[in-house]
């Protein structure tokens, strides 16, 4: 089985156990919790995305692990297949304290991207290390499950050019990333 999909499907494989075996929250819960969280749009693009979280009243330290091929509507270089692979923490503060509703965040991340030349075998990768900024909503789906649409903007410090048999790869710096994440938060 191709290591994409292996990862894929365990980090789903966890994600349903840990769903399933957790306790039901007591009613008065504590304000430490947990989270785990999945993208779906990065398996859907050949990639993964698992993110653990750790909050505290109004504020979330998320870890995450992420990947996926870019479609060249995303990337804009013509004749090049691109895919970027990464770790990232973000630190958000939630306007309630339950962690549901809005919030806002600022985030990090270092991600290699690998771009290769279609029809030939040329191929190279740039490590990029990026901040930015982060909004978006939590939506509680009852019995631990949410949903949490975001955005967010930022800025690649180290994107250079790559280039290919004559051909440039030229990632942008500016980078604006939209996201649906699925989650389950322990109490």
């Amino acid at each position: 089985m191709h290591t994409t999909t292996t990862r894929s499907l365990l980090a789903l494989a966890t994600f349903a156990v840990l769903a399933a075996a957790a306790p039901v929250a007591p009613a008065t819960a504590s304000p430490l919790r947990g989270d785990v969280e999945v993208d779906p749009t990065a398996y859907a693009l050949a990639g993964n995305s698992l993110h653990v979280g750790i909050g505290y009243r109004h504020l979330r330290l998320d870890l995450g692990n992420y990947a996926m091929a870019l479609p060249q509507v995303v990337h804009g270089d013509d004749g090049f297949d691109v895919r970027f692979a990464g770790y990232g923490a973000k630190l958000q503060w939630f306007r309630r304290a339950d962690q549901t509703g809005a919030f806002v965040g600022v985030d990090a991340g270092l991600a290699r991207v690998h771009a290769r030349l279609q029809g030939s075998d040329l191929a190279a990768d740039d490590l990029q290390f990026s901040t930015g900024v982060n909004a978006g909503y939590r939506w509680s789906l009852g019995h631990g499950l949410y949903v949490t649409p975001w955005l967010g903007v930022g800025y690649a410090w180290s994107a250079d050019d790559i280039t290919l048999g004559g051909k440039t790869f030229a990632p942008s710096s500016v980078t604006v990333f939209p996201a649906v994440h699925l989650g389950y938060r322990f109490e």
